[in-house]
């Protein structure tokens, strides 16, 4: 009798000691695994026509990229984002900052050709206003100039000539 009860009671004291409540694991993302899953965002985004959202999330991602190339490739589709939807100014600016914070980006020409063209294409009437006529032709001239072996180059003398 004893002995049962003694069994009984061991295999519920082995059975309720190996069932600890253990918490799930919470799994929390690095800033690198978040900053990829926004940058998937801003492309899916960017594939739907999107592209306000796009570049406010490409501009998120460029905050909190590890790597100044990934950084750098963001704050450069931002900037191609507000252009496609004709917000030249703030593309401009973006560029701008985009130049000055990663001069040693491979895409530096690609950056002054985007200026160059979006202030090409605030060009209304050259009657009226020169400014924008005067600062595409600088940066046009800055592409020719600077960059000659690229194909950008060939599209300013172009676009130059005109």
């Amino acid at each position: 009798m004893y002995q049962k009860l003694f069994f009984s009671f061991l295999i519920i004291f082995l059975v309720t000691s190996c069932s600890k409540n253990k918490e799930p694991e919470i799994n929390i993302p690095s800033d690198q695994e978040k900053s990829f899953e926004i940058y998937k965002e801003a492309v899916e985004a960017m594939y739907r026509n999107d592209y306000f959202y796009a570049s406010k999330k490409f501009s998120e991602a460029e905050q909190i990229f590890p790597k100044i190339e990934f950084s750098a490739k963001a704050s450069l589709m931002s900037s191609y984002c507000l252009y496609l939807i004709n917000f030249y100014p703030e593309a401009t600016a973006n560029l701008e900052r985009f130049i000055t914070q990663y001069p040693a980006d491979k895409n530096i020409p690609y950056a002054h050709y985007l200026i160059a063209i979006s202030l090409y294409e605030q060009i209304l009437d050259e009657k009226k206003d020169l400014k924008p006529l005067i600062e595409a032709k600088k940066y046009f001239t800055i592409i020719t100039n600077d960059f000659k072996d690229t194909d950008y180059a060939l599209d300013a003398k172009y676009k130059l000539d005109l």
